[in-house]
């Protein structure tokens, strides 16, 4: 295994080296974010039926806040950069991906400058991609329909869109005004009829119905905790209960472009 970790990082490193040379003044290292992500690649790997090794395609890099800043001003396409090396990485080393690999930057102020945390996971089983033929477990479809959350059981929040960001930052759809919340902390994400919430690298942790997850497929009746906040998943057609009022956030939102942090994504994960 630290033959295969040391390959896959060199061969990562090589590759980062390109966008990070743009960051001017920059103290982050190649070689420590390489050594990140091919912690979570070869940590992360599955194996099917047959054998076939799937490195994880969801990718969430965490730095301090400052340093998130820097690399938006300074590489602002080094979200894409970063999946391009990290599929190119894993097809030289011979894994498969489910997907193109997604590649998150989420601020946490609680990191030192010039740290980083990488946190890597599956966006879905393997054996969806892989056994042609068989019906796949998720049910086809967009949007579960009626889901919504309750929060601490007092109030509702209508799931009506696609993606959900989770967090204290105040371009976040569910904010979350507690200081242990990382500011951009989880994502709620609509996959072919069903929603998933994904932990992003977050500093506290993503608990749903009392364990810690990297990714979980909500069934209703979940709980998903974020640091003292619980909440609780439903799916109803006609829609969250009239007995709890609807979520209103506890600041007026801010247009993402007004942060002093911000999150990467790619197409399938457009911010909004």
């Amino acid at each position: 295994m630290k033959d295969q970790l040391a390959q896959v990082e060199k061969r990562l490193q090589a590759l980062v080296e390109i966008p990070l040379s743009r960051l001017v003044g920059g103290k982050i290292s190649p070689a420590t974010i390489a050594n990140q992500l091919a912690t979570g690649m070869t940590e992360g790997l599955s194996w099917d039926a047959d054998g076939r090794a799937y490195a994880p395609d969801e990718y969430a890099i965490t730095l301090h806040p400052t340093d998130v800043q820097a690399l938006i001003q300074q590489v602002p396409d080094l979200s894409t950069d970063f999946s391009r090396a990290l599929l190119e990485v894993a097809q030289a080393s011979g894994y498969s991906m489910a997907s193109q690999p997604h590649v998150t930057l989420a601020a946490d102020p609680t990191l030192n400058r010039w740290e980083v945390r990488v946190v890597a996971w599956h966006s879905g089983s393997h054996l969806e991609f892989t056994k042609a033929g068989e019906a796949s477990s998720v049910p086809s479809g967009g949007l579960p329909e009626g889901a919504y959350l309750i929060l601490h059981g007092r109030r509702h929040f209508a799931l009506d869109r696609p993606l959900i960001n989770v967090g204290r930052r105040l371009d976040n759809q569910l904010i979350l005004d507690d200081p242990r919340v990382s500011r951009t902390h989880a994502q709620l994400r609509a996959r072919e009829g069903r929603f998933v919430v994904f932990d992003l690298g977050s500093t506290g942790g993503t608990l749903v119905n009392g364990h810690k997850v990297h990714q979980h497929i909500l069934q209703p009746g979940d709980v998903i905790t974020i640091a003292g906040v619980s909440m609780v998943y439903g799916e109803d057609p006609g829609g969250p209960p009239d007995s709890t009022p609807a979520y209103t956030p506890p600041f007026p939102p801010r247009p993402a472009g007004d942060q002093m942090t911000g999150t990467w994504n790619d197409d399938d994960l457009t911010e909004t």
